[in-house]
């Protein structure tokens, strides 16, 4: 059943369609986001120092070498990271609400005050039950990116150096040089697209994704992708609170997947394929 209380005429508009449904005897609202499709076939991961001055230049940007060729089957990914309306769901689902964080905390009552921003004080285990959740809300097999298929889905197949193109765009992202110094609403800055239609993967949050820290090049069969390790997650794409480096679509960060801030987030994909374990 189609169900809109809990949906801002904004997100509606965007084309997040709200349900109902049973789980257990007890009656359940979730939110669909809109998705993008990524086609079948090879791109090139990873930086190349020749046309990229950072990872030419900067020791922290090594982990981004060598650029190789990676080849992915079609998914979808989801336009826009989660947004606190959908987290939201999960939360009156009976889920633990985000906590308030440490550096500059915010609450989340204060985050419902946020309705199309994305959800942020969230950690990889948080995300990863919010995916099997909405899995069993929908029958579909949702689940956090691959780097791989993040990267991806961010440059399309020119190894285009930001979502957009080649050169650093203020306009297209929030980024630390904006001064914003907070989220803002996914759809705020729609010339940031990449080449499959997917926003906000430049900036805003940094996005949690299945991968382990492991070298390049990457190989999804390698035990990167295992979902029962304990060590670091990739995190992407740069957040509110990065500069333009780090907004580059090759830039990996990583973090211990319990801990949580208030300038990670995170979107979802769906492939008919499973990832390896």
């Amino acid at each position: 059943m189609t169900v809109s209380d809990h949906i801002p005429q904004r997100l509606a508009d965007l084309g997040f369609t709200g349900y109902s449904t049973q789980i257990s005897g007890k009656r359940i609202e979730y939110v669909v986001p809109p998705l993008c499709e990524v086609p079948t076939g090879p791109f090139l991961m990873g930086s190349d120092p020749v046309r990229d001055v950072v990872a030419a230049e900067e020791s922290w940007a090594q982990d981004e070498l060598p650029q190789h060729s990676v080849t992915l089957p079609a998914y979808q990914i989801t336009r826009y990271p989660v947004t606190v309306t959908e987290y939201a769901c999960f939360v009156r689902a009976g889920r633990a609400e985000p906590p308030e964080g440490h550096w500059r905390p915010i609450s989340w009552k204060q985050q419902l005050d946020r309705l199309d921003h994305p959800v942020v004080n969230v950690s990889w285990h948080d995300v990863v039950a919010y995916a099997k959740w909405l899995v069993e809300c929908t029958d579909h097999p949702w689940r956090l990116p691959t780097e791989a298929e993040w990267e991806k889905a961010a440059r399309g197949t020119d190894a285009r150096i930001y979502p957009w193109g080649n050169q650093f765009d203020q306009a297209c992202c929030n980024t630390y040089d904006s001064g914003i110094n907070t989220t803002t609403p996914i759809d705020a800055y729609p010339s940031g697209a990449s080449p499959y239609g997917v926003l906000d993967m430049a900036g805003n949050v940094s996005e949690w994704t299945n991968t382990l820290v492991k070298t390049y090049p990457y190989k999804e069969a390698d035990g990167r992708e295992d979902m029962n390790a304990t060590n670091s997650r990739v995190i992407r794409g740069g957040s509110w609170a990065y500069g333009a480096s780090q907004a580059r679509v090759a830039s990996r960060n990583s973090d211990y997947p319990d801990l949580f801030n208030n300038n990670n987030g995170f979107r979802l994909v769906l492939r008919a394929t499973p990832i390896s374990s």
